[in-house]
């Protein structure tokens, strides 16, 4: 994981995390606008690609139903990680993952979107980055990138700290030369949400840059991020452009496979014509 080389100074304290109580308000609006979205078939759509989910820090995949739920009713195929609590050492989870990835991939026959919340987006960044060949792109969301341990709440820090005692070293070295985080950004495409009123990380932290990144500012607060409907509408539309390549793709090799096979009836046709007036 990238490094900066400038530290900002504005960690989130205990302004930020009063103000992640809103998340309530964001989680119960998310879900009942999918529930009202249920009523209208004609704004189903239906693409079976594979999408792996990862939770965020202490969370687990049942937080991330909710976005699951929206996604399958719009036909995706959702895989979890597998994750209960997500406190395990990043050595550890990696590898975890990669096998949830891998399974993926064969299931689907393809390659597979990960969208990671907070912890899980560094972890999602890291597996686009080791596995292009497995990963179509990857969706950040409140992701510290850069100096994750730095980047924290300060009420939060020794919470993350004892959750990871078990990673050889201090968490910050565990996000470094154990687990040798990638310090560029993935070759594959790679999506950042990231709000500016986020209470757990700095969202400067949640921010990189590079060939096929791309950073949208959204209104939510750190823990409602895979809830907010601007989120929602990037993940879709991230989701979507894949699919609308693929149909141009085989809208323009459809013909050329039409001419061929014409190309080849009429050569038999000529060879055939050829034998009978012999």
């Amino acid at each position: 994981m990238g490094n900066s080389s400038m530290k900002y100074n504005s960690a989130p304290g205990l302004a930020g995390l009063i103000g992640e109580t809103r998340m309530f308000g964001e989680v119960t609006a998310f879900v009942l606008r999918g529930l009202l979205r249920r009523a209208l078939p004609k704004m189903r759509r239906h693409r079976r690609r594979g999408v792996l989910l990862i939770p965020g820090f202490g969370a687990g995949d049942l937080t991330l139903s909710p976005l699951a739920d929206r996604l399958g009713e719009l036909g995706y195929r959702i895989f979890f990680s597998g994750i209960w609590c997500n406190v395990d050492c990043p050595v550890h989870m990696l590898m975890s993952l990669e096998k949830v990835l891998r399974k993926a991939s064969r299931k689907t026959r393809g390659k597979i979107v990960i969208i990671g919340h907070s912890l899980g987006g560094i972890y999602a960044r890291e597996l686009a980055c080791r596995f292009p060949e497995l990963v179509e792109r990857a969706i950040l969301l409140g992701s510290p990138v850069k100096d994750p341990l730095e980047g924290s709440n300060t009420f939060l820090r020794p919470l993350f700290e004892w959750a990871h005692r078990r990673c050889p070293g201090r968490l910050g070295a565990a996000f470094a030369p154990e687990v040798e985080m990638s310090q560029l950004a993935p070759r594959v495409p790679e999506t950042l949400i990231y709000s500016k009123t986020d209470g757990i990380v700095q969202w400067q932290n949640c921010v990189e840059t590079g060939a096929h990144v791309d950073a949208i500012e959204v209104q939510s607060s750190h823990c409602g991020l895979p809830f907010d409907p601007r989120a929602f509408e990037v993940i879709v539309d991230r989701l979507a452009r894949h699919a609308e390549r693929s149909r141009i793709v085989t809208a323009n090799s459809a013909p050329r496979s039409h001419h061929r096979f014409h190309r080849v009836r009429s050569s038999l046709a000529a060879i055939k014509h050829s034998r009978q007036v012999v």
